[in-house]
């Protein structure tokens, strides 16, 4: 299954290549951001096009594993998915249109337990960023390189098959 899951993933990266998850791609406010250096794919030795592969997988990894503990929680609540995502899509839109969330007759007990289910997600969020920010940085990389190399991998075919290459090698460990 995860093997699965995975391969779905690397493909829809390598189309995305350079855009990380939703966490890495903001800044904080307060910090100045700064564009990302563009590469010529010659300035990427075989050594960081590793690394790089590497890393992608185990956010790919890391991120699957997230999601599989957010539906634990979410089916450990009683809901499923779907009623969830209607519950989560009402709230959001409740926030400009006060009349969507009590069109859905969301109870009081279905309310507690979805902000049961947000505070445990954030939380299963933090962790996932911050092993993701590990895994980074065990392989040597940072994210502003990590966004280089994935810049430069977005703008050359070669290296794009290099990297599903790597990253179906991975897989198959």
């Amino acid at each position: 299954m995860l093997k699965r899951v995975l391969t779905a993933s690397s493909i829809v990266v390598l189309l995305l290549i350079g855009m990380l998850p939703p966490a890495y791609a903001q800044t904080p406010e307060n910090s100045p951001q700064t564009p990302i250096e563009t590469l010529d794919s010659s300035q990427i030795n075989d050594e960081e096009l590793d690394k790089f592969s590497r890393a992608i997988f185990q956010l790919l990894t890391i991120e699957q594993q997230f999601q599989e503990r957010i539906v634990q929680t979410i089916e450990g609540q009683g809901f499923s998915q779907e009623r969830f995502a209607e519950i989560y899509q009402a709230t959001v839109q409740g926030q400009e249109d006060p009349a969507a969330q009590s069109e859905l007759n969301i109870s009081p007990e279905e309310q507690q337990k979805f902000a049961q289910i947000m505070e445990e997600g954030k939380q299963i969020q933090e962790e996932s960023q911050a092993r993701q920010e590990q895994a980074i940085a065990s392989l040597g990389l940072n994210m502003e390189r990590l966004n280089e190399i994935g810049s430069a991998i977005q703008q050359n075919p070669e290296l794009q098959k290099e990297v599903r290459t790597r990253l179906e090698q991975l897989m198959e460990q």
